[in-house]
């Protein structure tokens, strides 16, 4: 009987041991598992994610063409737990977008940021030292009904009085980008068309600071000629000047 209790005790020593030896395997694999997905968590926190940032101010209105093609924007790389809900890492999403509100410099970019909504405001679509000049129709030649807004266009100016032939035509400027038309549809800011109310009213030139004046006197003084220049491929326009001397050589 001795015999039949010592080997009982021997059994359950042995379960027990069997029993102690399993839990700390699983224990050693409950803990691996864990220091794993520690570790996986504090990588995917660290880990370096590409956002856009802002490197100047941002106004609100300001269209996504602006943004790009003044690079208004950089790209960076910041640890994945310091990136905004939202944030924005391809330019592409700019397109056909405005900021919705002032956008400091530095700010990461975020769809919260910019609207769908597009704007055919003027302002919207320049920056820094350009202008929008108004041009009345009544002092433009030229082929004004096919003139669009986003054209390019060359325009000449005619001088002198026409009474003692003395009058002369000049290129004045060339390569001017048109704001606004007043023809029936309007590009809004980022080239998409939109229907415009108005059936006539002045076009707005892109200008530079230093040339709007130059713009408001030959506007007041002389007749413009907007000639339209191709989509593509356009080459650079000669300086030209016409007279009747030149005419009739």
């Amino acid at each position: 009987m001795i015999n039949s209790l010592s080997g009982k005790v021997a059994s359950s020593r042995s379960w027990a041991i069997g029993v102690g030896i399993g839990a700390a395997v699983l224990a050693g694999l409950l803990l691996l598992v864990y220091l794993n997905r520690y570790r996986d968590s504090v990588n995917g926190e660290t880990a370096p994610t590409p956002v856009l940032v802002a490197k100047a101010l941002i106004v609100k209105g300001t269209s996504g063409t602006v943004i790009a093609g003044k690079e208004l924007y950089q790209g960076a790389s910041i640890p994945n737990k310091d990136v905004k809900v939202g944030a924005i890492a391809d330019p592409a999403y700019l397109s056909g977008r405005v900021a919705a509100a002032d956008i400091l410099p530095g700010q990461q970019f975020t769809t919260a940021d910019f609207s769908t909504e597009t704007t055919s405001l003027v302002k919207t679509r320049i920056t820094g030292v350009q202008r929008g000049i108004s041009i009345s129709v009544d002092n433009v030649h030229g082929s004004t009904a096919q003139i669009q807004a986003g054209d390019h266009i060359d325009i000449y100016i005619a001088l002198g009085a026409k009474s003692n032939g003395q009058q002369i035509v000049k290129l004045f400027r060339p390569n001017v980008y048109v704001l606004s038309s007043p023809n029936s549809t309007n590009p809004g800011s980022d080239g998409v068309t939109q229907t415009s109310t108005e059936t006539e009213g002045p076009f707005v030139l892109r200008v530079d600071s230093k040339d709007a004046a130059d713009f408001a006197y030959a506007a007041d003084n002389t007749q413009f000629w907007f000639v339209v220049r191709p989509q593509a491929g356009a080459k650079p326009t000669k300086q030209d000047v016409a007279s009747i001397q030149t005419i009739v050589r």
